[in-house]
């Protein structure tokens, strides 16, 4: 066999090759013109070769940001360099459908994307070849592992009875807020809040009217601090506030106005409405204090008094 043959026979195994590779396979010309568009493209398109060739890219594809993607050509063919695009920069650069039986949770194929030059025989640059690479299997399992994570990482830090922060998240955060105090940076407060005879509520009611109790409280709780603040169960019937950038006076009044509404609060409850208080421990920051578990003992203490003095008050804790 000659030569030119054998030639022939290679440029149809490779025509061949590029038509039914498994990657999309464009290439454009200076003026982002399609020349090639391979049935990868057409398959998931929807657009044969001979509709997208000696067409305009963004005349095919008009929802593609022209801007961004001819700076990017443009680059290709100026500095004789290729560039990759991947998913998690953006998801997709074709809005092709997925198709993928075990990513059903994907509507539209995510893809990495290559951008090549393509040298002539003179050694310009004047084409630019577009592999587009179908990643959707990758980028799924990756996301969902990334949203598994993120759930762990929510209830690790999560009361799940009313949905609060819990113990060890308020301790990373008194630690924080602490540092914040020794280098003397804001005056924070410190809440330690109690729900009065809450045994009783058990004992009377049940446990289920017990949970319910609780959970009405985190909601009035949540609902009266602001987004800066922290909230969370400290166990049992017993919750913590970190009320941040508030002194002590500033505590006090959003304390008593917290007090009042939940002892004005009715808590239906199967056949029957339960009417509940809550005593309040308050400290303000302190360079006195060693310590953030001293600076919490100092709430605690706060929040005996009141339950000692008879309940459903407030008490603040000397700064010494």
């Amino acid at each position: 066999m000659s030569s030119a043959a054998e030639d022939m026979i290679e440029l149809h195994w490779l025509f061949d090759m590029l038509q039914h590779i498994d990657v999309g396979l464009v290439v454009l010309n200076e003026k982002y013109e399609v020349k090639l568009w391979n049935s990868f493209m057409e398959n998931h398109s929807g657009v044969s070769s001979s509709i997208a060739k000696e067409r305009s890219l963004f005349d095919v594809f008009p929802s593609i940001n022209s801007n961004w993607l001819q700076q990017k050509l443009d680059n290709v063919i100026a500095l004789r360099t290729p560039i990759f695009v991947s998913w998690e920069q953006r998801p997709h650069l074709f809005p092709f459908n997925s198709y993928r039986p075990i990513t059903g949770m994907a509507d539209k194929m995510y893809q990495n994307v290559a951008l090549r030059p393509i040298t002539n025989a003179d050694g310009t640059v004047k084409f630019v070849c577009m592999v587009v690479y179908d990643v959707t299997d990758v980028a799924v399992n990756k996301e969902s592992l990334s949203s598994a994570n993120r759930k762990l990482d929510y209830l690790s830090r999560t009361d799940p009875l009313t949905q609060l922060q819990n113990r060890g998240s308020l301790d990373t955060e008194l630690a924080t807020t602490f540092d914040l105090v020794k280098s003397g940076r804001g005056t924070h407060t410190l809440v330690m809040a109690d729900i009065d005879h809450f045994k009783k509520i058990n004992d009377q009611y049940g446990h289920p009217a017990g949970d319910s109790v609780l959970r009405v409280v985190a909601k009035l709780l949540s609902a009266s601090t602001r987004k800066a603040d922290f909230i969370s169960r400290y166990g049992g019937e017993e919750f913590a506030i970190l009320l941040l950038n508030t002194d002590a006076q500033g505590a006090l009044f959003f304390c008593e106005a917290v007090r009042k509404k939940i002892a004005g609060t009715k808590i239906k409850v199967p056949n029957n409405e339960i009417s509940i208080t809550m005593s309040f421990g308050l400290s303000e920051s302190t360079q006195f204090d060693a310590t953030a578990s001293d600076w919490l003992s100092r709430s605690d203490g706060a929040l005996y008094k009141a339950k000692k003095a008879g309940r459903n008050r407030c008490e603040l804790a000397s700064l010494t």
